[in-house]
């Protein structure tokens, strides 16, 4: 989606700096203290604290979730597919996310194609 815009903006040039813009710090920022939290990593208040965050992105991610959902989920078309989906990356282990994606595009357009 960055990328995307960047393109958008700034053409190619603008996509290539729109993504280093915002993955490098993030990349940055887990590579360079990686060894340093290697070494603190056994005292409790730094489990505790990164148990801590864990619990709170999971929660984020949840909320995407249910917000994302209320929006794209209007019909029983759509709640089946939504369902299927879980229902597959429930019990197919080791499906990959974008094949299914790309499935559930082409369900969708022949749903509403016809």
């Amino acid at each position: 989606t960055v990328a995307f815009i960047g393109h958008l903006v700034a053409g190619p040039l603008g996509a290539v700096a729109a993504a280093i813009a915002v993955f490098l710090p993030c990349y940055l920022l887990v590579i360079f203290p990686a060894p340093y939290f290697r070494r603190i990593s056994a005292h409790a208040g730094v489990r505790a604290f990164v148990d801590g965050v864990t619990a709170a992105a999971v929660g984020a991610i949840a909320g995407a979730a249910f917000v994302l959902g209320k929006r794209a989920i209007f019909d029983w078309p759509t709640a089946v597919l939504a369902l299927s989906a879980y229902v597959l990356l429930w019990k197919v282990k080791g499906l990959p996310e974008p094949l299914l994606i790309v499935a559930a595009g082409v369900v969708g357009v022949l749903l509403t194609s016809g």
